[in-house]
């Protein structure tokens, strides 16, 4: 297994990088990585450079020392009621196994498109069908033959490098008639800064706004490049399937579980798990794919963002950009280490790794 590279932050302030352009000569081996039919307003060059990966596809958002980006030491403060939380993770209603999935695995449409804009995409004004959006919807750069995930969240995630942030949406439609976006929710992080929510009141962005509560694009799913190259770094965004409690913990600023009561069992949005340090994953004949999702889930954890469903980490969908299903990996891989305490811990609700 190659060693998980060290990642760097995604931009510098005030720079204008651009994603780089593929030589012609690399266009074959990008279409037999995923082919798919080329749109007409597209030519094959622009599909090569929005879809080749590059260097920049395989770093991380946000600044070194984030909440995102700063793992978790060895031995971290645990909650109290930690087994109480592994075991309704592992035996609540929705618990569907016990155990974390893999959203967008195989012919799972549950996963999240990942798109990367450049100067020369159109601009759009994506109306909003719901709470009002962040000022830069109204002036987004989509590529033209972007589209949502396929299922009733409609999720996409817009990287502009050239303008520095990276956006998500929510049940996010393209009217090919009239041709304008519409999204029911839009959140916008910027890249060099820490990646708060500004409502956290710990953001040193006060742009960093949107509709996800604090979720932010760059965690909402897992970067199949990023995979590829062996460099997940940072905590990643897990939906819980038995209800979240309606309270919230940093770095979250809202809840959408729906849990009212107080039981300790019952988590709150914002809380981390993390596979205990002491497990040995190379022993556990992880897929390839999957040992290097493990790997990010030892150092750096999970946190819940969402309520509803599955317990599932969500994959980039491939699909849906239409590079093809890339992953090679099941939904239920990581099911070999359900939520029990000889596999799992779960963090203390005020400790915070970058105030060590």
């Amino acid at each position: 297994m190659k060693r998980v590279r060290s990642a760097v932050g995604l931009v510098a302030r005030g720079s204008r990088r651009r994603l780089l352009v593929c030589l012609a000569a690399a266009l074959p081996a990008v279409l037999l990585a995923g082919a798919t039919a080329i749109p007409r307003d597209r030519t094959a060059h622009d599909v090569a450079a929005m879809r080749a990966p590059s260097p920049d596809r395989e770093r991380r958002a946000f600044s070194a020392g984030s909440w995102w980006n700063t793992p978790l030491p060895d031995r971290t403060p645990l909650h109290p009621a930690g087994p109480a939380i592994l075991t309704y993770l592992r035996t609540g209603p929705d618990s569907k196994g016990g155990c974390l999935h893999l959203a967008g695995a195989e012919a799972d449409s549950w996963g999240a498109p990942i798109f990367w804009s450049q100067p020369t995409d159109p601009t759009y004004d994506v109306r909003g069908t719901g709470p009002t959006l962040p000022p830069e919807l109204h002036h987004l750069r989509i590529p033209r033959d972007a589209r949502p995930a396929e299922n009733s969240d409609g999720m996409m995630t817009i990287y502009d490098l050239d303008r520095g942030y990276v956006v998500a949406l929510e049940k996010a439609a393209y009217n090919t008639r009239t041709r304008t976006w519409t999204a029911s929710g839009g959140t916008v992080t910027y890249l060099d800064s820490n990646g708060l929510d500004v409502r956290t009141g710990r953001s040193d962005d006060s742009r960093n706004v949107g509709t996800h509560r604090g979720n932010n694009g760059a965690t909402m799913a897992v970067s199949w490049d990023q995979v590829q190259a062996g460099a997940l770094s940072h905590v990643l965004k897990v939906a819980v399937g038995p209800t979240a409690s309606d309270r919230h913990i940093f770095p979250m600023v809202g809840s959408d579980g729906t849990y009212l009561g107080h039981d300790p069992a019952v988590p709150p949005e914002g809380l981390r798990l993390r596979i205990k340090a002491s497990v040995d994953l190379a022993a556990l004949d992880l897929a390839p794919q999957a040992f290097v999702i493990a790997r990010a889930l030892q150092r750096y954890g999970f946190y819940i963002g969402d309520s509803g469903g599955s317990t599932a980490l969500k994959l980039e969908d491939t699909s849906a950009e239409g590079r093809g299903q890339l992953w090679n990996v099941e939904r239920d891989a990581l099911c070999g280490l359900p939520f029990e305490p000889r596999y799992w811990q779960v963090v203390a609700e005020s400790y915070d790794p970058t105030m060590r």
